[in-house]
């Protein structure tokens, strides 16, 4: 796994919020506000995905709404292309953002589903010094042996409304890791989408995405 800086992080957010073309700010992010919202999500994800009774495929149709109710899909997918996305047709864009989703559904529902509020706790909440609406939420998960697992969310407030833009698990960021990943793929197919959609089709099929605690 490649391992980035906050230094690297920072910057990277700031290239994603030129590319989706974010407004300027309004007023500073409340960061209590900011901390509410990453824990009523993980309670939500935890009292509806902890039910014994519902089947994988209810559980996995119950995290996606939450999923795109709290991530923002559409500007994490533009980022991790990167400068192919405005030179693919919206046909490969569209379903690129479909199996990318699928991708960080498999990925996520466990992390989010498996852990009470006994075993998430929220740290500190620290305001981008660059983009007021911005954070990084820190969070810690314990686990059985070893030590708790480190998880930082970088939320994004717009009108109230909060939503998830990266990930960064053990100091390493998921968006700009994919952005990496994704690069490599899409220069060795002379930049076109439809070869990397369906490298990631392939991978969610086997379930390869599933995030190892």
């Amino acid at each position: 796994m490649l391992g980035w800086n906050m230094k690297s992080l920072l910057g990277a957010i700031v290239l994603a919020l030129a590319i989706t073309g974010a407004p300027a700010p309004s007023q500073a992010l409340d960061t209590t506000q900011a901390a509410g919202f990453l824990n009523d999500l993980q309670e939500q994800a935890a009292s509806r995905l902890g039910d014994t009774s519902i089947s994988d495929k209810e559980k996995e149709d119950l995290f996606r709404k939450l999923f795109n109710s709290n991530f923002d899909v559409p500007a994490i997918g533009r980022f991790v292309i990167g400068r192919y996305w405005r030179a693919a047709s919206p046909e490969d864009q569209k379903s690129f953002l479909a199996v990318f989703e699928d991708a960080m559904v498999q990925r996520f529902l466990p992390l989010l589903a498996e852990n009470s509020s006994e075993r998430f706790q929220i740290g500190n909440v620290i305001p981008d010094s660059r983009n007021e609406n911005m954070a990084l939420i820190d969070s810690r998960i314990s686990r059985a042996e070893g030590e708790p697992y480190k998880v930082s969310w970088r939320v994004r407030e717009k009108n109230g409304d909060f939503k998830i833009l990266d990930i960064v698990a053990e100091g390493v960021s998921m968006a700009i890791t994919l952005r990496s990943e994704y690069g490599t793929v899409l220069k060795n197919n002379g930049g076109k989408l439809p070869p990397l959609t369906e490298a990631l089709r392939e991978k969610v099929s086997r379930g390869a995405f599933t995030l190892k605690q």
